[in-house]
């Protein structure tokens, strides 16, 4: 019944992580598709001055870094998303095994003879929980070494939300440069009008 149990939270857990994967898979395909289309359009667009290229080419580095922040965000997302998936699973484990006890508590305090009576019953329980735990010892064995990979990796992450935070500084000075562009361009129209 607890492998039942088990087996269904693992099927739904594991389901909602293929359809996130997906999704995700998906939307990386589609920003690839997005990258190539944006790279043709750049090369037929005919710059009326230099004023408009230099716009242009401010907004497409806006483009791209946006959209590596994007992509970056989702890879972190997907990690948070199986971390969260592994706990539920544990946590559905570990409650049922804290079930079982809890009912073994029962059955000792109503005393020897309930024991007797119910032998079989409490055997099958116990049996069930020591696949639990054996289970839960693997999962948390491989949580461990997890763990371990993940404190190596943290300076990773730190290194890269350390670029993070420069990319955005970027996009900043990015957006900054299309608005002074864009100023520029809105005087060359008063400019000509006036004349």
């Amino acid at each position: 019944m607890t492998d039942k149990k088990d087996a269904t939270q693992k099927n739904k857990s594991d389901k909602a992580m293929s359809e996130i994967s997906e999704s995700i898979g998906t939307d990386t395909i589609n920003k690839i598709q997005e990258i190539v289309s944006e790279k043709q359009q750049q090369q037929s667009i005919q710059y009326q001055n230099p004023q408009h290229q230099q716009f242009s080419q401010e907004v497409n580095r806006l483009v791209n870094s946006a959209r590596e922040q994007q992509m970056s965000s989702q890879q972190q997302l997907q990690s948070t998303l199986n971390q969260a998936s592994t706990n539920l699973i544990d946590s559905g484990r570990l409650e049922t095994l804290f079930n079982s006890a809890q009912q073994l508590q029962q059955a000792a305090q109503l005393g020897i003879s309930n024991l007797q009576i119910n032998m079989e019953k409490y055997k099958q329980m116990i049996e069930q929980m020591e696949k639990d735990c054996h289970q839960q010892q693997v999962a948390t064995d491989m949580q461990v070494v997890q763990a371990l990979q993940q404190a190596i990796s943290s300076m990773a992450q730190a290194q890269n939300s350390l670029l993070q935070s420069q990319a955005v500084d970027q996009m900043f000075d990015t957006v900054t440069k299309c608005q002074d562009n864009l100023s520029q361009i809105e005087q060359m129209g008063q400019t000509t009008t006036t004349m």
